[in-house]
Formats: structure tokens, C-alpha cells, sequence
């Protein structure tokens, strides 16, 4: 089924209250939220042709984002990301990972041609120095200076977190990592989007563009399938949240892009930080998914996928839970660094659930009351 088709029955769905967390107990450690395998091509690169405008059917209200410029090397990123998906999700049959492979394409690049022709990579990207400072103390709360490349790298090598694990556990790290890489590019270029207001530079909005390429990715027909914001409307179809997730991002890198092309800083402030606490909630939603899922796991593989793939997620927020709570940091990640060789009891459940929920971290994250899930 298409994604234009799930979003036209999406839009006819009656949405349901967000404790229905149940249909998370019958999910598998295989295919649970997990992009599909897609092949694209022996060397991974995918070809970007056509300016991106009007990226794919019109949501109920009618928005949609169109660029005022093609910001054709950022929306390379998430083609990256896909192009590691086509070599590593093979994992979730239970086949090997071609690891050498999936570390060429990180650290070398596919899809992200600079202007000279040579490309950047996934392993810039995550150690870029302005998507590092997006997270407040990062090298005090991760232990590191390079935190997102070491994570991506940690899941690439078995180092680390990932030492011991299963294939399929790696794969979600790597998939976290990278994510986590793209929404701090995005937010990164929304720091700067600011900043160019404030100096009166020049088409401030082709900084938005380049936010929204690193998590929209370019239209594959009438589809996104490489992006955050492809992963975000899967998530909040999983979870009975459609529309309170993926369509309210959206509209906040609309208005933000419409306040930045005026030059008005303070009208921008307000979707500037609902994008961001949109893009926090995408992480929260998966850290207590996963959590969940962990619990109701009965085999040792499947909670080793479910803890790697929650830890994951809770990295891309670990940073802003420390600042409002250093206890509650620690109590989830303590919980998602378990071994998968025991249970995972419904207490350890409820100690992430309640840190995350913390009055101080949600705040802290902006997480939104139509998305918070307390149980």
C-alpha cells in the first residue's frame, strides 16, 4: 500500500486515545517499525530529479512544504540512509550483514554530490561540530566528543553498546544513530535559519530547505521513503497517533519557512521549536515503544532487539532528559543498556516510562500532551 493511500485512510480513521499501547505486545523483533528492505541499485546511489515541490498528496488541511530552492545535497542524506538500509536491514530475516559494505557507504557516501562533484558522507554529517552542539553537554553526557559518529560506529563495528549483539540488534543501532545524525542536521540549520534573521542575511528560508531535506528526503513517486518523516507517519500509524505527529512537523517547517522568508525572527521563534519538540517526540515515541515491546518479548533475540533499538532512540534525547533530569537519564539508560539474556520485567518498563514522563523532561523536550504516553 502506498503512503498517499495510508494517508487517504488515515484521514478517514477515527483516532483512538494514546493508552492503547496493547498492540505493541504481539509485535515481533522482525518487521516491528523497521523500514523495509530496499534494493536501489548494486552501488546504493539513487539518482534526484525534478525539483521536490509538492511532495506528495495534500494532508487534510491542504499544506504542504514546497522549497524555495532545491536543497538537492541535503536530501541526499536520508538516500544515504536508505542506501545502508538496502545492505543492513537483511538482518531482519536472519541473513548476515555485508558490515564492510555498510561502512563504505557511511564513511565514503552515495547520494550527497557537493557543487565540485565530490560527495559527502552519513560520518560528516554525525560529526559536524554545529550538529554536535544542537546537544546541550554532549561530550560530558555521552562520554565522547564524536557521541553520534561513535554510536553509528559502535553499531557498524559490534564496539560498545553493540558488542555481542545480534546483527539485527547492530542494524537498529546504526538506524538510530543515523536518524539521530539527520534530526541534528535539521535542527542544526534552524539554529542558523535564526541567526540569519537576526543578521538580516540574505533568503534565510533556503536554511529551513536544507532542515526539511534532511528529514523529508525527496519524493520517490508519490512517496517518502527514505526520510524521518516517512518513519514518523509509520510510527504514529503503529501507535493509533495518525496526524498528531508527522502533519503537525510538517506545518511547523511551513510556518517557519513563511516567517524566515519575511524576516521576522519572533514569528518564526514559536514553529522553530514546535519542529524540534515534534522531532524529540519521534524519539520519546520509540524509546517507550520499544520498552514496551522488550517486556513482551519471550525470547532472548527478540529483547536484544527491542532494548538496542530503544537505547537507540533514547540517545537522540539523552542529552536534553539529563539537562531537566540527570536521575531520570540515568534510570533509562541503566534499563535499555540490560542484557537480552534476561526478562525484562514490567517493572524496568515502568521506571523508563515514569523518567520519561517526568514533569521536568518533558518539558525540557516540549513534548507534546496529544503524543505523551504515561502507560
Amino acid at each position: 500500500m502506498s503512503e498517499g493511500t495510508m494517508r487517504r485512510i488515515a484521514a478517514t480513521t477515527v483516532l483512538v486515545g494514546v493508552t492503547a499501547l496493547a498492540v505493541l505486545l504481539a509485535s515481533s523483533c522482525k518487521g516491528e517499525n523497521r523500514p523495509s528492505v530496499e534494493v536501489i541499485g548494486g552501488d546504493g546511489v539513487v539518482s534526484i530529479s525534478g525539483a521536490p515541490e509538492g511532495d506528495g498528496p495534500a494532508p487534510p488541511s491542504g499544506r504542504r512544504y514546497a522549497y524555495s530552492a532545491e536543497p538537492t545535497i541535503d536530501l541526499g542524506g536520508p538516500l544515504d540512509l536508505r542506501a545502508m538500509r538496502s545492505l543492513i536491514n537483511v538482518a531482519i530475516d536472519d541473513r548476515p550483514v555485508d558490515w564492510a559494505k555498510a561502512i563504505d557507504v557511511y564513511a565514503a557516501g552515495r547520494n550527497q554530490k557537493r557543487a565540485d562533484g565530490t560527495l559527502r558522507s552519513l560520518a560528516s554529517l554525525a560529526s559536524d561540530p554545529a550538529a554536535l552542539a544542537v546537544y546541550p553537554n554532549g561530550t560530558t553526557v555521552y562520554g565522547r566528543a564524536s557521541f553520534i559518529d561513535g554510536i553509528i560506529r559502535d553499531g557498524l563495528n559490534g564496539t560498545g553498546r553493540a558488542q555481542g549483539l545480534s546483527d539485527n540488534a547492530r542494524r537498529a543501532i546504526v538506524e538510530g544513530g543515523v536518524q539521530m545524525a539527520l534530526a541534528a542536521q535539521a535542527t542544526q540549520n534552524l539554529a542558523a535559519t535564526r541567526a540569519r534573521i537576526d543578521a538580516k542575511g540574505a533568503k534565510p528560508q533556503t536554511l529551513v530547505d536544507s532542515a526539511w531535506g534532511f528529514i523529508a528526503g525527496p519524493l520517490d513517486g508519490e512517496e517518502r521513503t527514505a526520510g524521518l518523516l516517512s518513519a514518523m507517519f509509520k510510527l504514529e500509524t503503529d501507535l493509533k497517533l495518525q496526524k498528531k505527529l508527522e502533519q503537525p512537523l510538517e506545518l511547523a517547517f511551513i510556518d517557519a519557512s513563511t516567517a524566515a522568508e519575511k524576516g521576522d525572527a519572533s514569528a518564526f521563534a514559536k514553529p522553530a521549536g514546535d519542529a524540534r519538540a515534534y522531532l524529540n517526540a519521534y524519539f520519546y515515541l520509540m524509546a517507550l515503544r520499544a520498552t514496551k515491546a522488550a517486556e513482551s518479548d519471550t525470547t532472548e533475540a527478540a529483547r536484544q532487539v527491542h532494548l538496542a533499538e530503544g537505547w537507540a532512540a533514547f540517545q537522540a534525547i539523552r542529552a536534553g532528559v539529563t539537562g531537566a533530569s540527570s536521575t531520570a537519564a540515568q534510570s533509562v539508560e541503566a534499563a535499555l543498556s540490560r542484557s537480552g539474556a534476561q526478562a525484562f520485567p514490567s517493572s524496568e518498563t515502568q521506571k523508563v516510562y515514569a523518567a520519561l514522563n517526568d514533569a521536568a523532561v518533558v518539558q525540557a523536550l516540549g513534548i507534546p500532551a496529544a503524543v505523551q504516553i504515561k502507560n
